[in-house]
């Protein structure tokens, strides 16, 4: 079995990268919006003489972008109905397993970090792991 030693800063950005690959996978296309470099940039980039992000000018923005991304989702799943947030479920039989896959190493990767979290909840997504591919639970992180 494969061995990866990482920073916790690394492991974060594995997490994320996961998490965005898996999206796209399922169609999810708008939650390229939420890619550290468009974020932080419009943060910046709408701030005003106070330094205050103009809220208003970025959520419109990030509306544009979501609702321009539909239309080309659309045409990949031949599904010209699909709603701008819908998506196809993880476990839907057209998205490719390295989905799942990524899916589920996120989902252990996340769950490691819950687990040492002096202020953890145990209601959120991050308590548990839901496997949806074989062989997923051989994904081990110690931190």
């Amino acid at each position: 079995m494969a061995k990866l030693d990482v920073t916790d800063e690394q492991l974060g950005v594995i997490q994320t990268a996961l998490e965005h690959y898996a999206r796209i996978g399922i169609g999810q296309f708008n939650f390229i919006t939420e890619h550290p470099t468009f974020d932080n940039f419009l943060y910046n980039e709408l701030k005003n003489e106070d330094g205050e992000t103009d809220w208003t000018k970025y959520h419109q923005i990030m509306t544009k972008v979501e609702t321009a991304l539909t239309y080309p989702r659309n045409l990949l799943i031949n599904d010209m109905s699909m709603p701008g947030h819908g998506s196809w479920g993880v476990l839907h039989p057209d998205v490719d397993e390295s989905c799942r896959i990524a899916f589920d190493i996120m989902q252990v990767i996340r769950h490691a970090r819950w687990k040492i979290n002096p202020n953890k909840n145990y209601e959120t997504v991050d308590s548990s792991v839901h496997f949806t591919s074989k062989g997923s639970e051989k994904a081990k992180v110690e931190l």
